[in-house]
């Protein structure tokens, strides 16, 4: 495992989820059909760029099973940019997709979660977990129940931060 690089993507990781974040409150609170607004589809712009340097900076990483890391992430990220196109053409079946690319998120995170385990075991579980709950909260939005998802965003950022600042402490200068 190379520290620097998982650093770097956990970074990225982190700052991508606070984007989510605003993203996630404001379609908890204008409902559904906001999913196709310019602000929205521009936020969700932006995490899918985020999401390349997170990718390549995992992948330099050298994570554990990192096949994983490498087929799902690309896949999710392909996938969420067709759904992205579809969006952006005013069609909620892009929505749809992007949706079922992030279903591909918490699989890719498998790797982070492996090797994340050599930091600490309960910070690496609170970011996977939290980006499982969050995937799975998505849906949620059609039954006014988005807030599941949010709490997922929340419990992955904690994860994130806490392995951030173990890093930090563990790595040697």
């Amino acid at each position: 495992m190379d520290r620097k690089f998982l650093f770097q993507g956990n970074v990225i990781s982190l700052a991508a989820s606070l984007v989510i974040l605003y993203g996630l409150v404001l379609l908890e609170l204008n409902g559904i059909g906001y999913a196709l607004s310019p602000v929205f589809l521009g936020i969700m712009a932006v995490v899918w760029v985020m999401a390349i340097p997170s990718f390549f900076s995992y992948h330099r990483s050298k994570l554990q099973r990192q096949w994983i890391m490498d087929y799902f992430a690309v896949s999710a990220i392909v996938i969420t940019f067709i759904g992205l196109v579809l969006a952006f053409l005013h069609s909620f079946l892009g929505i749809e997709i992007i949706v079922a690319g992030y279903t591909l998120e918490p699989v890719a995170g498998i790797s982070i979660y492996l090797t994340a385990n050599q930091i600490s075991r309960l910070y690496s579980s609170l970011f996977f977990w939290g980006a499982v709950i969050f995937t799975a909260g998505l849906p949620l939005y059609l039954f006014h129940a988005g807030v599941v998802s949010i709490i997922g965003d929340l419990v992955k950022m904690v994860g994130i931060v806490m392995l951030l600042a173990k890093s930090r402490l563990t790595t040697p200068s």
